[in-house]
């Protein structure tokens, strides 16, 4: 696809590896793409790729301008592109990121902020506020519509 980076150009670009032999304790910070494969206790943070290789173990905040997890991470995840967690990977933690891919079987237990300009502008405006005291001031009008229009159709499967 146009203007989607393949795996083989990430891993061109690789310029820091922690071999699978390796224990990292403390901060990791690359200009970079970096791939971890043995196992860190510390932020890594990156201007460029991170990769978390299956045998890869992370217990640490994670920033990068795009993030594949294939092993396990403990901590927030930070990226300015795409987020994918592989059918091996597991995050226990927060992700922020513009898109995110979670393959199938793979493990994400957190939550996840997508587009987070987009989120920030609006949360500041006091429009996206006054719904919420509307809400407030009528709740049980709000649930016997609910109720009397037809609007639960996810009971009607």
């Amino acid at each position: 696809m146009l203007g989607k980076k393949t795996a083989e150009q990430i891993n061109a670009k690789i310029s820091s590896v922690i071999g699978s032999d390796m224990v990292v304790e403390g901060n990791i910070r690359a200009k970079e793409a970096v791939r971890v494969e043995g196992k860190v206790t510390g932020d890594v943070e990156s201007e460029g790729a991170l990769i978390i290789s299956a045998g890869g173990a992370v217990k640490g905040n994670l920033k990068g301008s795009s993030i594949i997890i294939g092993g396990s991470v403990e901590g927030d995840l930070t990226s300015g592109g795409r987020t994918e967690v592989a059918s091996t990977g597991k995050v226990i933690g927060n992700i922020r990121t513009k898109s995110l891919i979670v393959d199938e079987n793979a493990v994400f237990q957190g939550q996840c902020i997508m587009n987070a300009e987009g989120l920030a502008a609006l949360s500041g405006t006091p429009a996206s506020t006054e719904p919420d005291k509307k809400e407030e001031e009528k709740p049980e009008e709000n649930s016997k519509d609910n109720n009397n229009n037809g609007n639960n159709k996810w009971n009607k499967r």
